[in-house]
Parts: structure tokens; sequence; C-alpha cells
């Protein structure tokens, strides 16, 4: 069972191929980039239900990208859900980049927390 793409955002390639890894073998379709750059990109042709960002890309672009989320919305009139990953602790993020309008999960972290955390709320299991 499919439950939606998934966009997973993170300049780690080692955790980023295992996020997708850990993404896929949960029955999402999934997407890795290694930039903010890339993830607009994608944002804007093919948005995905679901995105994991890394707020401290290589490229300083991961505030574009959660401001980009902020604002989307789909043809259905719902933005897609994210959760929020990072080194910095969660009152740092905020304080740097405002509020993260999802849930927040520190490196190091489960990646199976997360996928499980990211599917509740594609399906809506954690509203």
């Amino acid at each position: 069972m499919k439950h939606g793409s998934v966009l997973i955002v993170e300049d780690d390639q080692t955790l980023r191929r295992l996020l997708c890894r850990a993404f896929e073998e949960s029955g999402f379709e999934v997407r890795g980039v290694g930039s903010g750059g890339e993830a607009l990109g994608i944002l804007e042709t093919a948005p995905p239900r679901g995105v994991v960002l890394d707020l401290q890309l290589s490229d300083r672009m991961g505030g574009r990208v959660l401001d980009r989320l902020r604002e989307m919305r789909d043809v259905e009139g719902v933005r897609p859900v994210w959760v929020v990953i990072s080194v910095l602790d969660e009152g740092e993020a905020v304080a740097r980049y405002g509020p993260l309008a999802g849930p927040f999960l520190a490196k190091p972290f489960n990646p199976w927390d997360l996928v499980r955390l990211l599917r509740g709320l594609v399906t809506g299991r954690n509203r």
C-alpha cells in the first residue's frame, strides 16, 4: 500500500540514502535531494504529500524551503505536511528560522520514528 510521495531534503548523502530506503520500505514513493535549490524546484513542479527537511543545508536554503512550505497550497487547497530535522535544538531552530509549523526531530534520531511520524501526518492520524 502506497502512502503517497515524500521528498527527503538532506545534504548528508549517507543519511539521505538511509531515509529514502526507510520510507521506500514503508510504502512511500520517495525522492531525495541534497540542496534547497533542488527542493524548491520539485515543490514548484511536482509537490509531494510529505517533506522531510533538514534546515542546515550546505547551500543555506533550508529557511527558503521552509518559507515555501508554509505558503504552499496544492490544487485541493491542502499543503504538504513536513517534519523538520536538524542538528540545532528546536529552540535555536525557531529563533533562526521562525515558527517551524510542523514537527521537529533533533539529530540523531531513529529513522523509523521519523517514518511513523510522517506516515501519521500524511494519513491524518496525528491531527
